[in-house]
């Protein structure tokens, strides 16, 4: 497996918002505790019900988080992109992991294990704040699902996921794109038919509000902020 340079896995860090600000000096610390970890596509990174003693930061590729039922049948949570964090719920409350993270791509990561997770915080109380408003952001954001499948019909939802989507790369890269996600993918997020999403996804684009590009979506958040609101 191979193994990313000193000064890789420093440049990575600067991406994360919480080692924002920190000296050289004590990011080349923090990056001693970090193990430097590949996965192909289709690996299990992390698996529902196993006991947790680490957590990851994403430094390239992206990931599905998704629960399965006793009968097999899967729902996909969420899917993150780099620069990421994920698996800090069992690293924090020692209880087992509560979702499967699967690699839908090959993928970096850094692995912080439990034991480290202390002196880290020590050395960099943000990382403190940043976990509790990261699980917090989740909670919100699941909320919003239970909401969107109670009060919304398909169409509102799908919509609605693009938009959070498309704003998270923003966040991340500044392009408001949605890349490597299928129809499928999207419905499945948006609790709804592959049929039904990619109806919706046609009417954005004859309406203007997105542009498809291969497997690329463009998305125009304004517009589709305001779609939403008129939905």
């Amino acid at each position: 497996m191979a193994t990313a340079s000193q000064d890789t896995i420093l440049a990575k860090l600067r991406t994360f918002a919480m080692f924002e600000g920190i000296a050289e000096e004590d990011l080349g610390i923090l990056a001693g505790l970090l193990t430097y970890r590949e996965f192909p596509k289709g690996s299990f990174i992390v698996t529902q019900n196993d006991r947790g003693s680490a957590m990851y930061f994403l430094l390239a590729g992206r990931v599905k988080i998704s629960v399965a039922s006793p009968e097999g049948k899967e729902l996909a949570l969420s899917y993150l992109e780099a620069p990421a964090h994920f698996g800090e719920m069992s690293v924090v409350d020692s209880e087992p992991r509560s979702a499967d993270v699967i690699a839908i791509t090959d993928i970096e990561t850094l692995m912080l294990e439990s034991s480290d997770l202390a002196e880290a915080i020590q050395m960099r109380p943000q990382i403190a704040l940043t976990l509790i408003s990261s699980l917090s952001r989740r909670v919100r954001s699941l909320i919003d699902r239970l909401q969107g499948m109670a009060f919304h019909d398909a169409t509102h939802r799908v919509m609605r996921v693009v938009l959070n989507v498309a704003t998270a790369s923003y966040e991340a890269r500044g392009v408001p794109v949605i890349e490597g996600l299928t129809h499928y993918e999207i419905a499945t997020l948006a609790g709804t038919s592959r049929e039904t999403a990619s109806r919706v996804i046609s009417n954005l684009c004859r309406d203007g509000v997105v542009a498809t590009k291969g497997r690329r979506i463009v998305v125009d958040l304004f517009q589709l902020r305001d779609a939403i609101e008129r939905a």
